[in-house]
């Protein structure tokens, strides 16, 4: 999953739009397998550890079996998520931010002004009025 991660990370640089879908497709592989593997281990979980499981409780059982390899397992799985969470938010700010530089270039192709959405006006009770401020489309311009 980190890998997949990362590939998108490195098309959403690079403005990649396939390469950014492989990505996602390669990501949304991983997460429905994901979701299997939950799905068909939890039962097993459950047996082992004699009731319904959640990852506290199967976190517990880890710590106290002193299974110094299925503790270190753990850790690991949980270092790699750590670093696929980060990657992931990391990948998030950057179509943010995509997004907020195609809405202002599409807010500047229709004549629209969002950044500052009010004019500089008062009202007669010396309240700030916000009435939208309008520019011209570049197309009409």
């Amino acid at each position: 999953m980190l890998d997949a991660l990362k590939q998108e990370y490195n098309a959403l640089k690079g403005n990649d739009l396939r390469a950014f879908e492989q990505a996602m497709d390669v990501k949304l592989k991983h997460l429905n397998d994901l979701e299997q593997k939950e799905l068909l281990s939890l039962p097993e979980l459950e047996k082992i550890i004699g009731s319904p499981c959640d990852r506290r409780q199967l976190e517990a059982f880890i710590i106290n079996s002193r299974n110094p390899q299925l503790v270190a397992g753990w850790r690991s799985l949980h270092a790699t998520l750590k670093q696929c969470h980060e990657q992931n938010l990391l990948n998030q700010r950057i179509l943010e931010g995509s997004h907020a530089q195609m809405q202002q270039a599409l807010n500047l192709l229709r004549g629209e002004n969002h950044e500052n959405p009010s004019s500089n006006t008062y009202q007669d009770s010396g309240k700030s009025d916000h009435r939208p401020v309008r520019g011209q489309s570049i197309a009409v311009a």
